[in-house]
């Protein structure tokens, strides 16, 4: 796809300042504007998703901390096949022997059983529980209900399973943009800008362009810690902030196959199993070719008369077992993904003064020179809430109602 053709840009030249501008006088000589919400006054279609996360607190430490907290698993799988109706070995998945506790009243499809003894990943257990009948599960993956615990008189309290709470960071990221241009220029308009300065008309195209910038972070930034002080005659480079595909780790790779109501309804399923209802994500962020995929899935659904004169191709939000599914069309998600996140999981942070703004610096010439900046971090809580589809097909023919 051939890329579109802009008009002239360029970038202007970085004037070295006289040292003698940074004396108590100079400084006096620059001014500061603050734009602190200006993300809230551009159009929500260009930053849906900054546009609509919280502004939280100030901090003032590069390493900016919080903690996730859930409960214990209900659930997990057979990590091997039980072969028969009496043998007492279950293999649960790789890792989750820690998640059961001896007493444990189990399920596995309608047979129950009760735990006696763990070790690893194996349970010892007795068969045919609570009047079940004891058969084969040769499917790997089978659910196994915790139904909880069934202790006896007399016994031992048995060790339960604690949930422990994760710390995440994140780091800040510093948005540093700079303006110049002669006195001359500034004045003399263009068939651009006609009235007013020019520099004031370019400021307000800046942050337009920042906001942008700043949207595609917060969706696909990384997390990167600085090396060497993050001086550039060191080599250095600077802290970068994680964004939301870095913060979100359940991850369903479709391998190019198309999206469908059933893969939608599999990530709600998991994500209601995994923190109940009130805490899971409930909007998904989607690009362009995905919102269209998505319309299509229940276009074909649709009724009409002879006496309609107009119809809409346009879902943007579904009910769903799980609560209501709402669709946000951001152009700056990746072709062939989907994001579920809850917002109210999310919040921007500036660092202590650092807070979107303009600053008017001295020159020793006859030129206009400022800077805009920002420097800020994200907060993902709950990272067990969200999910994110990705490798969807992007293949029109792949989706037949489109």
């Amino acid at each position: 796809m051939a890329l579109p053709t802009y008009g002239l840009i360029t970038r202007g030249a970085q004037n070295t300042v006289d040292s003698s501008l940074t004396s108590g006088t100079a400084q006096s000589q620059m001014v500061i504007r603050l734009f602190a919400d200006f993300l809230k006054y551009l159009d929500p279609t260009e930053t849906p998703f900054t546009s609509s996360v919280k502004k939280g607190q100030a901090f003032n430490q590069k390493k900016v901390e919080w903690g996730n907290s859930f409960l214990a698993p209900q659930a997990s799988a057979t990590g091997a096949s039980i072969a028969d109706g009496s043998t007492t070995s279950v293999t649960v998945a790789t890792g989750d022997g820690s998640k059961f506790m001896v007493t444990d009243v189990i399920k596995v499809e309608s047979e129950k059983m009760w735990v006696t003894a763990i070790s690893g990943d194996t349970l010892t257990v007795k068969r045919a529980f609570q009047g079940s009948t004891g058969v084969a599960h040769t499917t790997v993956g089978t659910v196994i209900d915790i139904l909880g615990p069934a202790a006896q008189e007399n016994a031992d309290t048995p060790l339960t399973p604690i949930a422990k709470g994760s710390l995440e960071y994140n780091y800040p990221q510093l948005f540093d943009y700079g303006l110049h241009l002669s006195e001359r220029d500034n004045n003399t308009p263009d068939y651009e800008f006609n009235s007013g300065t020019k520099y004031e008309a370019y400021l307000a195209k800046l942050m337009k362009e920042a906001a942008i910038d700043f949207e595609k972070t917060a969706i696909l930034g990384v997390r990167s810690a600085e090396t060497t002080a993050a001086l550039p005659s060191t080599g250095g480079t600077p802290t970068t902030m994680g964004g939301l595909d870095f913060f979100t780790d359940r991850s369903y790779d479709l391998s190019g196959a198309p999206i469908s109501e059933s893969q939608l309804m599999q990530v709600m399923q998991d994500l209601w199993t995994a923190v109940g209802d009130e805490k899971m994500a409930k909007t998904v962020l989607v690009g362009g070719f995905m919102k269209r995929a998505l319309s299509s899935i229940w276009n074909s659904q649709r009724l009409a008369t002879v006496k309609d004169e107009s119809t809409t191709l346009v879902w943007d939000s579904i009910q769903t077992d799980f609560g209501r599914l709402k669709f946000v069309l951001s152009r700056y998600i990746p072709a062939g993904s989907l994001y579920f996140v809850n917002l109210q999981d999310i919040s921007i942070h500036p660092y202590k003064n650092g807070d979107w703004k303009e600053v008017r610096l001295p020159a020793s010439g006859p030129y206009i020179k400022g800077r805009f900046t920002g420097d800020h971090t994200m907060v993902f809580r709950n990272n067990a809430a969200r999910a994110k589809v990705i490798n969807a097909s992007t293949t029109q023919g792949d989706y037949p109602n489109i």
